[in-house]
């Protein structure tokens, strides 16, 4: 199927007809659990003041970033041809604040899966196994499934922030993963605007 065909999954905007450009494979938490994230960072409120906190249309678990010039339609292809036979659904949930580079000199705030870790890291196995043929090199440091909440201008000790909110806390409701999308990035000033190039079905019987 083509971003033509396909209509527009929420938080993304409407498919465009562009074969070649930025890209990343994702997963997409349903409305429901992003209304739950956007009340975490109103939890969070002054903890995050001066850091630049990411929008809702900004809000998957990448499971492989494609770079800047990829060909959407030959990717669509490929993970339309082996993912759905690989990788069945399953159930996420998300929960567990950490940060990049490290909690003690973060960069990034992250809001990791309390549920299906493991799943979304052989998802992204999965999605690396299929892109391989076209060129794309798997990054071999281990996958680590997040979603991004904030980004820091200079690092800052995100410690207090992390251990505040728990681990083990969950953050909405677990859902059923049934499908990836393959994304495309489009850079502007105002930030990145995120379109559905194509969706991924996975097959129950995986």
């Amino acid at each position: 199927m083509s971003g033509d065909d396909l209509p527009p999954i929420s938080p993304f905007a409407a498919p465009v007809a562009s074969r070649f450009g930025r890209a990343f494979v994702a997963v997409v938490p349903p409305p429901a659990v992003l209304e739950s994230v956007a009340s975490l960072l109103d939890t969070l409120g002054g903890a995050l003041r001066g850091a630049r906190l990411t929008g809702r249309e900004q809000w998957h678990l990448t499971l492989q970033f494609l770079g800047d010039h990829a060909d959407l339609d030959a990717c669509r292809d490929a993970l339309l041809a082996s993912v759905p036979a690989a990788l069945a659904p399953a159930r996420v949930q998300l929960g567990g604040l950490g940060a990049f580079p490290s909690e003690r000199r973060a960069r990034v705030l992250w809001l990791g899966a309390r549920e299906g870790d493991a799943w979304l890291r052989g998802a992204a196995d999965a999605v690396a196994a299929a892109l391989a043929p076209s060129g794309f090199e798997p990054d071999h440091r281990a996958a680590h499934p997040h979603l991004t909440l904030a980004r820091f201008r200079t690092p800052v000790d995100a410690r207090p922030i992390v251990e505040r909110n728990g681990s083990g806390d969950t953050v909405g409701d677990a859902w059923s993963v049934g499908e990836l999308v393959l994304v495309q990035s489009t850079l502007g000033r105002s930030g990145a605007t995120h379109r559905v190039h194509a969706r991924v079905a996975l097959d129950e019987g995986a």
